[in-house]
């Protein structure tokens, strides 16, 4: 039995779409907790809902103890018009609603995601496979060494966020 056209089309473009993604974040690992905690608290300044406000900001930290430790450092800094008041780690999903939302477990990354986008926060990760996901933000590092940033739009439409147009001449877009 010979395969339709549209039959052969759609494996074309499935293969298309696995072989650009995997070259977008295969050339990009995981970022180390210091990196990954710096540079997201840096860029919750171009997420205009949370920075605007003068309200303090809770990071929920999911499955990443050590990226937990280095957010703790950052209480007190200001992310625009906000401070980082509290990090709270767990393995689950949280208890009271965040500010930001980072997933450092993959293996419950659909349940994070729905969390985020039903009460419409941030998704944050430094793991860059999980911005493929559904993920909204995500840092990762180069095979140089160098800091990569990844920016969901899909994601930050379910989550409602207004980001500054500044970050999409820094972050690798995924649509």
């Amino acid at each position: 039995m010979k395969p339709s056209n549209k039959y052969v089309a759609q494996i074309i473009l499935i293969f298309v779409v696995t072989v650009l993604f995997s070259k977008i974040f295969a050339q990009s690992e995981e970022a180390p907790p210091n990196v990954t905690a710096a540079l997201i608290v840096k860029l919750a300044v171009f997420e205009k809902n949370l920075s605007g406000s003068e309200k303090d900001v809770t990071i929920y930290v999911m499955g990443a103890p050590k990226v937990a430790k280095e957010f703790k450092k950052g209480i007190g800094k200001k992310i625009g018009k906000a401070t980082l008041k509290n990090v709270v780690e767990g393995k689950g999903l949280p208890d009271t609603k965040p500010s930001f939302f980072y997933v450092g477990n993959g293996s419950k990354v659909k349940e994070a995601i729905k969390y985020t986008r039903s009460n419409k926060i941030p998704s944050v990760t430094g793991l860059p496979q999980l911005v493929r996901e559904g993920v909204t933000l995500g840092i990762g590092i180069s095979k140089d060494g160098k800091p990569e940033i990844f920016l969901n739009l899909y994601s930050s439409a379910e989550e409602e966020l207004n980001w500054n147009p500044a970050i999409m001449k820094i972050a690798k877009i995924i649509k």
